[in-house]
């Protein structure tokens, strides 16, 4: 049950006669119910969210952060925003976003714990996930993938989550990889669409060596091919630098005419003789 806020002016007073003082906290306990559907499709912001199962009821659908605001993504179940509530506050990707998370009433927000302010925020539960594997979470996803084994689901489909450029390749991909790996060796099944890098290699070690000679070739020919045009559009560029630079000296010479022999009235015209 719920203890009643107490006001400050009756604070005060029970302090004066050595009352014990009960104050109702800030975060009140909710417990996280997700996954009732046994399959669970991830959606990130990569390009390839447009090509989640939307249409398929049988799928629970978890989102991350300003999701909502995608018109690719047409469906969300669980919203998870594991970030700061000062961050979030304080606005710093969408200024609007704590307003939309106080005011949803349908999805169910799941943040570092439950907050008053919003409602249907319920806590994650972090001392399960990580007593479970291994303190190696770079990213959200990384933390729904645990997550969703945890709770024993059948199905984990990935989409929009590529881990395809230089900061998510570096610190986020080998997280979310290491988790997949946990699925998969749990029973549970996993789809990566073939237009993330996720689970993608370039050749199979030992076996496919001559592949990767020929890839080689093709990679050193395609580097050539745009050092190549990286060099005429530089060309191009210096030429049209020239031309400008010519132009302006032609703008200033005109100026300078200007100004010496044309009057500064075009609406001068000659006296009339009488």
């Amino acid at each position: 049950m719920a203890e009643r806020k107490t006001s400050k002016a009756t604070k005060e007073k029970l302090e004066k006669k050595g009352a014990a003082v009960k104050v109702a906290p800030v975060v009140s306990e909710k417990k996280l119910t997700v996954g009732a559907k046994r399959k669970i499709c991830v959606i990130g912001f990569a390009p390839g969210k447009e090509n989640a199962p939307y249409d398929d009821p049988s799928f629970e659908f978890w989102g991350v952060n300003e999701m909502y605001m995608s018109k690719e993504v047409k469906k969300i179940d669980v919203l998870f925003e594991l970030h700061d509530y000062n961050w979030i506050k304080e606005g710093k990707r969408y200024k609007a976003h704590l307003k939309w998370l106080q005011d949803q009433r349908k999805i169910t927000v799941v943040m570092q714990k439950h907050f008053d302010d919003i409602p249907n925020s319920f806590p994650f539960p972090r001392k399960e996930v990580e007593a479970m594997f291994p303190n190696y979470f770079t990213n959200t996803i990384s933390w729904e993938i645990a997550l969703a084994i945890l709770i024993g689901v059948d199905e984990i489909h990935i989409y929009g989550v590529n881990m395809a450029t230089d900061i998510e390749y570096q610190s986020q991909r080998p997280s979310c990889e290491l988790f997949i790996g946990y699925a998969l060796g749990k029973g549970i099944k996993v789809y990566v669409p073939p237009e993330s890098d996720l689970l993608k290699c370039f050749y199979q070690y030992g076996f496919e060596d001559g592949e990767l000679s020929i890839m080689s070739q093709r990679m050193k020919q395609m580097e050539e091919e745009q050092n190549t045009k990286r060099n005429m559009f530089d060309n191009q560029l210096q030429t049209s630098l020239v031309e400008r630079s010519r132009a302006e000296g032609a703008q200033g010479a005109f100026a300078q005419v200007n100004k010496a022999f044309v009057y500064p009235h075009s609406s001068w015209e000659h006296p009339k003789e009488e």
